[in-house]
């Protein structure tokens, strides 16, 4: 493979991310701006190169989809979610058990150790388990891509199951208007700031955690928030989805087949528990309509999961409450309780 300078690589790339998502727009295809730059990054990743630059590519989308949440965030929405915070301590809870029961079958299946097993297996971001995974001298590199094949899962089977319970797409929507921009900016700006803070004092998925925080100061201190401009958040949606394809590389999955069937098994898996379990006792308990609730306990990204509520129209600010819930007890509370028990396990054996 010829090397590609890093200025036309990053050219190509971006290119086709948007190429991928105009096209997937134009057929009037679900998720079209995340799944049409996730399949063009993907396709020049693994031709070309994986450009430099991914994670702060994936930032800023997660900072302007955070931010979306502010514009359908009102007091009535507030009070309801109050109400939904029991049910979505509890879907969140359940997730984590799942997982860890997963861990088992995965550390076989995948040939690596229980420790990577369970990092793997928890619905968390894949840079922050990752992450651990390295700070723990676990297998890393399982950790990623076992992450990354369950959101790409994720995102194939939502358009999936859309086409099966649901009797038509809705066009997509126009991309004209640039309406309260100056509002949003100095929003994700100020989040920005905190998030870089928040970051280098160890706080995990602070980048889509900051806006959707900030949103939420602000309406309730009683100043509602004008929603992200479209096209704006069609290009924030086009970065989350082709940073996610920049990971989707098929050398990796090639070296590592049984990690790449363990990956496979366990998305599966969980994505099974939450729409054939856990999405029906939304539905009943929280009065959330049908697809509301696949989003709110699908066990993909934050930031790609309320990107695809907004791209779809639905209740984005009750699906970021349960992904947000669910990103907060994995990302905050399992890696202290991972480093007690390994610390404990190490004290035992002296």
């Amino acid at each position: 493979m010829a090397r590609v300078r890093p200025w036309l690589l990053t050219a190509a790339t971006l290119g086709a991310a948007v190429a991928g998502a105009l096209l997937f727009r134009w057929l009037h295809l679900p998720l079209a701006a995340i799944l049409g730059s996730l399949c063009g990054s993907t396709i020049i990743a693994n031709l070309f190169g994986e450009m430099g630059g991914g994670r702060k590519l994936r930032r800023g989308g997660q900072l302007f989809v955070g931010a979306s949440v502010g514009a359908v965030l009102t007091p009535d929405v507030l009070a309801e979610l109050t109400q939904l915070f029991p049910l979505m301590f509890g879907v969140a809870v359940a997730s984590n058990l799942f997982g860890l029961l997963l861990a088992f079958p995965v550390a076989k299946i995948a040939g690596v150790d229980r420790l990577t097993a369970v990092l793997a297996s928890l619905p968390a971001g894949m840079a922050e388990m990752a992450t651990l995974a390295h700070d723990l001298k676990a297998d890393e590199q399982a950790v990623a891509i076992i992450h990354t094949l369950r959101v790409v899962l994720v995102l194939l089977l939502i358009p999936l199951w859309l086409g099966l319970v649901a009797k038509a797409s809705a066009p997509p929507q126009p991309l004209y208007g640039m309406d309260g921009f100056g509002e949003i900016l100095v929003l994700v700006i100020a989040a920005a700031i905190v998030a870089a803070v928040a970051t280098r004092l160890g706080v995990l998925n602070a980048w889509i955690i900051a806006p959707m925080l900030s949103s939420l100061v602000v309406v309730a201190a009683g100043h509602p928030l004008p929603p992200v401009p479209p096209i704006v958040f069609l290009a924030a949606q086009i970065t989350i989805g082709a940073s996610l394809g920049l990971r989707f590389r098929v050398d990796r999955l090639a070296r590592f087949p049984r990690v790449a069937l363990a990956g496979c098994f366990s998305g599966l898996l969980l994505i099974g528990a939450a729409f054939l379990v856990l999405a029906p006792i939304v539905e009943l308990s929280g009065q959330l309509d049908h697809l509301s609730a696949i989003l709110a306990v699908a066990p993909g990204g934050l930031g790609e999961m309320i990107a695809s509520a907004g791209a779809l129209g639905l209740l984005a600010a009750t699906v970021a409450g349960f992904q947000l819930s669910r990103s907060v007890l994995t990302n905050l509370l399992a890696p202290p309780l991972i480093r007690w028990l390994i610390g404990r396990r190490g004290n035992s054996k002296q």
